[in-house]
């Protein structure tokens, strides 16, 4: 059987776009309608899946459109929230031509009936518990509409990521999950919607997984491993664990983890296992707006001191704010590019909170009539406001954004960011200045979409109806 393995996705910012070589693709910013940097380990993982002696295509459509006239039996799509209207737009070209159509990911597991009537079968739930079924049932052509996975996956039973199917355009195409779930249930997180138990994959299997490397990549694609973890750090036995014996297969790594997992001895295993950044969730610098989001965990007074600790094992640190939250005030967004730089942080990145379906901050929204009505999924990308802000003016949130980003990547805040770490090592300064450089470009076209956008649309307006 031939199938091709689809990761449908769409550049942040731009509402609709139909490929690569789209009209819309030309207009717009190239460094967000073509994305090497994101880590690529759904495709691989959904491919590892699959029977093997199965003739599998994988398309990521961060680098690569999705050719509709591919000659396949069947097509499995994974798809998040913010790609949902087009992935069911592809499942829907694919049925057309009788292809057999299986989407699944977070935004189906969410809401399975969005695809109902575009694909033959929807996942709900992870994958594995159920795979083994939709492969038998698609072989002999009696697909259920419906296949929900009842339990969680059992990671130490999964097989090697399908890394020999990976484009080679990524910039890191080894991407790894170590663990999956998270602790914490933060209300604008999708976990908070898709509760999952906290589960790790046997170290030694990590090892012996990551240590494969197609001989098509380059020497530096070898070298680096992106863990895709949603807080890598959670378990602090198993974390160090791992650290130990990292430093065995000889690859620089980093990974997403909570800042309350950094301490002095962390920052130290993690230093010496070749960790060479981390991006950590800080959210905000509002105690009232990390409150707001059940995000107790996290300390502003101890932002700057674990930083520095990471600084000082050679650790470089990427963070998110979110925009836009109850605790917001005016007076706090227009000074955060200067809080930002006084506690660190080396490559800032901004969104709006997306209210994602199901999660418990969407639903005090719904609750109190301050969520846009309709299907909201071409704009929950992170630059779109879709519902009514507390205490800031809905019409000052977009605009809020585009300033934050132009303001925090001015030549001279990414030079003083980049001679920070500076007395921490060359390798460390490096670095800062590569992804200082390249993350700007990537932040700046965010900005001018968002503020083309704001000149053609004119005044923002909250609907109700």
């Amino acid at each position: 059987m031939r199938v091709a393995v689809i990761v449908a996705w769409k550049p942040k910012a731009v509402s609709q776009l139909d490929g690569q070589t789209s009209r819309e693709a030309a207009r717009g910013q190239g460094v967000l309608s073509y994305n090497k940097s994101v880590p690529p380990f759904s495709g691989i993982l959904l491919a590892s899946l699959l029977p093997q002696h199965w003739d599998i295509e994988l398309i990521h459509e961060s680098i690569r459109d999705v050719d509709l006239s591919m000659e396949v039996d069947a097509v499995f799509i994974s798809t998040m929230d913010f790609s949902a209207t087009h992935a069911r737009w592809l499942c829907g070209q694919f049925k057309e031509r009788k292809v057999k159509t299986i989407v699944g990911g977070l935004y189906p597991t969410l809401n399975a009936a969005y695809f109902l009537d575009s694909a033959d079968a929807v996942v709900v739930g992870e994958a594995e518990p159920v795979i083994e079924m939709v492969v038998r049932d698609l072989e002999r052509g009696q697909l259920k509409h419906i296949y929900s996975a009842g339990t969680a996956a059992d990671l130490s039973t999964l097989p090697r990521p399908r890394y020999d199917l990976v484009e080679s355009d990524f910039l890191i195409p080894m991407s790894y999950e170590a663990t999956r779930g998270c602790p914490f249930r933060c209300s604008f997180c999708v976990l908070s919607a898709l509760p999952v138990p906290h589960r790790f994959r046997p170290v030694s299997a990590v090892l012996d997984d990551i240590r494969t490397e197609p001989l098509s990549w380059g020497r530096v694609q070898r070298k680096y491993v992106a863990f895709v973890d949603n807080n890598l750090g959670a378990n602090r036995e198993y974390f160090r664990q791992l650290c130990e014996v990292l430093p065995s297969v000889r690859k620089n790594w980093g990974c997403a983890m909570s800042l309350d997992a950094v301490t002095p001895t962390s920052a130290r295993l993690m230093g010496k296992s070749n960790c060479r950044v981390v991006y950590v969730g800080l959210e905000s610098l509002s105690s009232d707006s990390l409150k707001m989001m059940n995000k107790r965990h996290n300390k502003i007074s101890d932002y700057k001191k674990k930083i520095r600790l990471l600084h000082e094992n050679g650790i470089l640190v990427m963070s998110i704010f979110l925009i836009g939250m109850d605790g917001d005030t005016d007076a706090y967004l227009r000074a955060l590019p200067d809080l930002i730089d006084e506690i660190g942080v080396d490559i800032p990145t901004f969104s709006l909170v997306a209210p994602i379906e199901g999660t418990t901050f969407r639903t005090s929204l719904e609750l109190d009539g301050r969520l846009f009505p309709g299907d909201l999924n071409s704009f929950l990308d992170g630059s779109h406001l879709v519902y009514m802000p507390k205490e800031i003016k809905g019409a000052e949130v977009e605009p809020m954004l585009v300033s934050l980003i132009r303001e925090t990547y001015r030549p001279f805040r990414l030079a003083r960011r980049i001679m920070n770490v500076a007395g921490f090592g060359l390798r460390t300064f490096a670095l800062s200045s590569f992804a200082n450089i390249g993350h700007r470009r990537y932040e700046l076209a965010i900005a001018s979409e968002v503020q083309d956008r704001l000149d053609k649309r004119g005044p923002w307006v909250f609907r109700r109806d």
